[in-house]
């Protein structure tokens, strides 16, 4: 089968990516991915004072890098169509759009948090993932090409955990968005894929001393086990999202083998991935 001339060009030019929540975590590991391979990278979160940080750091970390940077808050609909448009102005096309922006809010019961906190995750994780995929289907449509991906997390696979109601049932509720817009976009050039990094180090996942409870030191338990650092699960995203073809493709760092395998290997080898990190 013949390749559409947008898949020749992008091929020729290298990929022009867009990634949501990248200043830091695992937005920006993924951004030094693209790098390090040669495409051309916009990164963006909600302070712009993050973001021209960003800027200004990657190409001393990449002498030939592309890199452009834009604020946006996702939950704001203009300002999602701003940010496409200047990924635009800056590169020509979007290519791959990363949907990687995220709030796990507080974590205590959901009775006990205040409705400003838990309406800003929902307008984060849930909302901003229907303005982003709204923005790139129509415009991705228009230049017959491009992928969009969306970052699960915890709750995507049904898990449940106290003080987690929240963030978990915007994950939940990403999958079956992602499966839905993999359904309806099935005969357009508009691509679709689900990435899962696993556990990472990010401040998402490890709580300030102040915020560690009772249950902490299984928690630490459990992550020495599972858990894995950014510069480790990137490159894998990174590689998966560039190999894909078919849409509805999924790139899944923690898989359940290697769940099974870290327990198993865990009687016998002990790991401290946290120790660097003070924990």
């Amino acid at each position: 089968m013949l390749r559409s001339q947008w898949q020749l060009q992008a091929t020729e030019l290298g990929m022009n990516v867009v990634i949501t929540g990248s200043p830091r975590g695992i937005g920006l590991g993924m951004a030094r991915e693209f790098l390090r391979r040669g495409h051309a990278v916009l990164v963006s979160s909600r302070g712009r004072e993050a973001v021209d940080a960003a800027v200004a750091r990657l190409p001393g970390e990449f002498p030939q890098a592309q890199v452009a940077g834009h604020p946006c808050d996702v939950a704001d609909y203009a300002q999602v169509e701003a940010l496409w448009d200047a990924a635009v102005a800056a590169h020509g096309r979007v290519d791959i759009w990363v949907n990687n922006a995220g709030r796990d809010g507080s974590k205590a019961p959901f009775f006990t948090l205040a409705p400003a906190d838990y309406q800003a995750t929902i307008a984060t994780n849930l909302l901003g993932l229907m303005n982003c995929s709204r923005v790139c289907v129509t415009r991705m449509y228009q230049q017959q090409g491009g992928w969009i991906w969306n970052m699960e997390g915890f709750g995507s696979s049904g898990e449940v955990r106290p003080t987690l109601a929240v963030y978990g049932a915007t994950k939940c509720a990403l999958r079956y968005f992602t499966r839905a817009m993999v359904a309806e976009l099935k005969k357009t050039p508009v691509k679709v894929g689900f990435l899962s990094p696993g556990m990472v180090l990010t401040e998402l996942l490890v709580p300030p001393p102040e915020q560690r409870g009772a249950g902490w030191q299984q928690t630490r338990k459990i992550l020495n086990i599972l858990a894995d650092n950014v510069e480790t699960v990137t490159p894998f995203l990174v590689e998966g999202m560039l190999a894909a073809q078919h849409s509805g493709a999924s790139v899944r760092w923690l898989t359940n083998g290697k769940i099974r395998w870290r327990f198993f290997r865990s009687l016998f080898v002990k790991r401290d991935i946290l120790a660097p990190l003070g924990c």
